[in-house]
């Protein structure tokens, strides 16, 4: 029988360094990523174990010599073969098949790859059908947290239970309710568990989508790391009725030889219990005994099943701090781009899906320094950096006032859009009022550049409206949500022939913007891309008379 490799076997494709990935006897599929020296074989002191009989307690080895890794066979019974050839020592190049025993493991190079998310818990590993149902012992449900009314606790055996859980719950939070990640949490809970029982191994493994078992955290009563061998029937067991279980020996299967058991480390007694949140199972926690059969007693049950019931609301703390976090840093991100009430929304879930581009309606807005080419090059670096800052940031908060998303910043041009993902049915007229408060922003701004003795700046800004394609746009490592189409060329165009301090808006704009602004008819104009000339109109400012009339040219 061939067995996944310890400590963790992620599945193929999840590991981008140097590695082995292959099928094994008992048909898994696993990868494992090689360090300086990967060992190979039957005992569990080995780095990748194979639990085969074909396969030597130590068969062979993988050594990484500068930027190559050197196979070595170490005199094993059967050999070790390379492309279907028995060899002794061998360079390996990428792609090539190494067969031990029943094994069969393809050698990938690359350069060395940091996995962050695979689990550091060392030597465990869990053997396939490894108990017969008759192993079980006892299954109980998990310890209920409900404490009767003092004057319905009737006998002496009731009240220890109660304090026995309260107890449980005292040292549990006292210990483990200050930890605020996942990996700490697991370390604590076997902590705690190892100073309330008498285990001698305990492993926490997350229980993955697929039902894969992935080790998680381990700890070991004598502070000597040992392989922990599990039961996978035993964990399955847990998983499908959401009970905790209780068997005499972990490991007894007709299967494994004299041999093999020494391999396995012995008879002993465990315990496993779910951790639960919310009725879903998160992970399971098992703990050992190597002493003798039977080491465990029901009791012993009760208290590991109140552990994993503190444990389940730990989990649940801490998945709600993690989440807690994680939108506190999606807000911040998101800010910097869109207003706040947009922001809000997303994270809210309050939109519609996003992952999909999709045609929309927007109003797009360039506004755009006149003559920047000029005044960077008469500027010093620092104080055009200091200028665009001060520009850009005046801009954003116009935008963001009127609950627009700040798309980009383009060299010394700022382009914003009213749309996707909260559309507003007035945001045409919020993108004209954003462009007249820019303007009057520039002014202010200039007034403190004047008295600085700094030359002021010049800024045309042009607004669109229409259909637009909005969504994630990019490569798979960057990319924006964005508004891309004609529309947004035209905003672009009607921006360039802006003049300084001029609003230059299309007819479409102007239309759905409805009353309320002083508006100019000009010429249609002719812009590039585009065989007709636009209609356009110069915004010179808001109108309060709603019964006013646009200017004509």
């Amino acid at each position: 029988m061939t067995q996944a490799p310890a400590p963790f076997a992620p599945k193929p494709g999840q590991i981008r360094g140097p590695r082995l990935t292959g099928r094994f006897a008992d048909g898994s599929l696993g990868e494992f990523p090689l360090g300086p020296t990967t060992s190979l074989g039957r005992h569990p002191s080995n780095t990748l174990r194979l639990v085969d009989r074909e396969v030597s307690k130590e068969h062979a080895l993988i050594e990484r010599v500068g930027k190559d890794f050197v196979l070595k066979d170490l005199g094993s019974s059967n050999g070790t073969f390379v492309n279907g050839r028995r060899v002794k020592e061998l360079k390996l190049r990428d792609g090539d098949e190494i067969a031990l025993g029943s094994s069969r493991l393809i050698f990938h190079s690359g350069e060395p790859a940091v996995n962050h998310s695979a689990p550091t818990a060392p030597g465990v590993t869990v053997v396939a059908q490894s108990v017969s149902m008759p192993a079980f012992l006892a299954q109980m449900d998990q310890v209920p947290q409900n404490f009767r009314p003092a004057d319905m606790v009737t006998d002496v055996d009731a009240l220890r239970r109660d304090y026995e859980k309260l107890r449980i719950a005292h040292e549990f939070h006292r210990q483990v309710s200050l930890q605020g990640n996942q990996t700490g949490l697991f370390e604590q809970i076997l902590k705690v568990a190892f100073q309330l029982l008498a285990a001698d191994h305990g492993v926490i493994l997350k229980v993955a989508d697929d039902g894969q078992f992935i080790p998680a955290a381990v700890h070991h009563r004598s502070g000597k790391a040992v392989n922990v061998m599990l039961s996978d029937t035993v964990l399955k067991r847990v998983v499908e009725t959401r009970k905790a279980v209780l068997t005499a020996d972990a490991i007894i299967d007709e299967r494994f030889s004299a041999a093999e058991s020494i391999v396995a480390q012995g008879i002993r007694s465990a315990m496993a219990v779910p951790l639960m949140v919310k009725e879903k199972i998160q992970a399971v926690l098992f703990l050992d005994s190597r002493q003798q059969i039977n080491a465990f007693s029901e009791k012993d049950l009760t208290i590991l099943s109140g552990i994993a019931a503190q444990a389940g609301i730990a989990l649940e703390n801490a998945s709600l701090a993690e989440q807690i976090r994680a939108e506190a840093v999606t807000r911040a991100e998101l800010s910097r781009f869109l207003s706040k009430a947009v922001a809000d929304a997303v994270i809210a879930g309050e939109t519609e899906d996003l992952a999909q581009s999709r045609l929309a309606e927007v109003s797009c807005l360039f506004a755009d320094i006149r003559g920047f080419t000029t005044l960077s090059e008469s500027d010093p670096p620092q104080e055009v950096v200091s200028m665009l800052n001060t520009f850009f940031s005046a801009m954003a908060d116009v935008v963001f006032r009127y609950e627009g998303n700040l798309d980009k910043f383009i060299g010394d041009c700022v382009m914003a859009v009213w749309g996707p993902p909260l559309s507003h049915p007035d945001d045409a007229a919020r993108a004209l009022r954003a462009a007249l408060e820019m303007q009057d922003a520039v002014v202010a701004m200039n007034r403190a550049r004047v008295d600085a003795g700094k030359m002021p700046i010049e800024v045309g800004i042009g607004v669109n409206t229409g259909q637009a394609v909005v969504g994630y746009m990019g490569s798979a490592e960057r990319h924006e949500f964005t508004a891309i189409g004609d529309t947004v060329n035209t905003a672009s165009r009607l921006c360039g022939l802006a003049k300084s301090g001029e609003v230059l808006a299309s007819e479409t704009t102007v239309r759905k913007a409805g009353h309320g602004f002083d508006v100019e008819e000009l010429p249609a104009m002719q812009v590039k891309g585009k065989e007709k000339a636009v209609p356009t109109y110069r915004i010179h400012g808001l109108e309060y008379s709603t019964a006013a009339s646009p200017r004509r040219a």
